[in-house]
């Protein structure tokens, strides 16, 4: 058996976040044929479980690693079986700075996405995630459980996200680790969260060996990913630093099918 772990977000998904025809074949023939497919994703499992459903995995034996792999989940039974949170102190002085340099931030309380304020930012990620956003001006007074991660997002002003987290990098050093997952989206999870950190704790746990594995991938947020997996693969719309990572460049982008370009070779 071989397990592909799949990012969603710019690999699985089209750039209208849909399955493509040719992804869904494949993973379902590569499933039919014994292997394990995997979705590797930032998203919470409400935002992903609507590909999962599609795709079938939700069957026994089928796994979901979540929000950049601070969760994994089996989607069969419902389990959490893992999970690494952050403590409060740590998401208010995340949303406490961004609010200093005018950046929208947000975290998650059970199928909801919850923040401060309502921005454009809130409305793109409603539609690129699909999960409910509820605004509370005094969220941070509100909170009550530990969430798994914090985003920031900054539409129009890249330069000043990247000023922000290279601010914080001081204070979060040994404790939380800060990564854009895409040109918009700045993740901030427990240090040692990773995807790549999730893929070898779940191989432990199946008792599969990671020179079975490949990992696919586009951006930053999937570098562990791709470094931890027996082979890695970035899509050919991948950014340059994800490629540096990869043992093989599909041909096709993630419109075209790439997922299934790499099940077709190489399972």
């Amino acid at each position: 058996m071989k397990i592909l772990f799949t990012d969603l977000d710019g690999t699985l998904l089209n750039d209208e976040k849909q399955i493509p025809e040719e992804n869904s074949i494949a993973v379902k023939q590569t499933l039919q044929n014994g292997n394990a497919v995997v979705l590797c994703t930032g998203r919470s499992y409400f935002s992903a479980k609507k590909f999962v459903d599609r795709l079938g995995l939700n069957r026994e034996g089928c796994y979901a690693i979540l929000y950049n792999g601070g969760m994994i989940y089996d989607c069969c039974s419902g389990e959490i079986l893992y999970q690494n949170t952050m403590p409060l102190s740590y998401v208010k002085y995340i949303f406490d700075q961004a609010a200093r340099f005018g950046l929208y931030c947000q975290t998650y309380e059970g199928d909801y996405v919850v923040t401060p304020e309502d921005r454009p930012e809130a409305a793109q990620y409603h539609w690129s995630s699909q999960m409910e956003v509820r605004v509370d001006p005094d969220l941070l007074e509100h909170l009550k459980e530990e969430p798994v991660k914090v985003l920031t997002s900054c539409l129009d002003d890249r330069k000043k996200h990247e000023a922000y987290r290279d601010a914080m990098l001081p204070w979060a050093k040994g404790k939380v680790s800060i990564f854009f997952s895409s040109e918009y989206y700045l993740e901030h999870v427990m240090e040692g969260v990773s995807k790549g950190a999730a893929i070898r704790w779940l191989c432990r746990y199946l008792h599969v060996p990671i020179e079975q594995t490949i990992g696919a991938g586009d951006a930053e947020n999937d570098l562990s990913m791709l470094d931890a997996a027996g082979f890695a693969v970035c899509m050919k719309n991948g950014t340059p630093e994800a490629k540096k990572h990869a043992d093989y460049i599909t041909r096709r982008d993630n419109n075209q099918g790439g997922v299934a370009e790499i099940i077709e070779k190489f399972m």
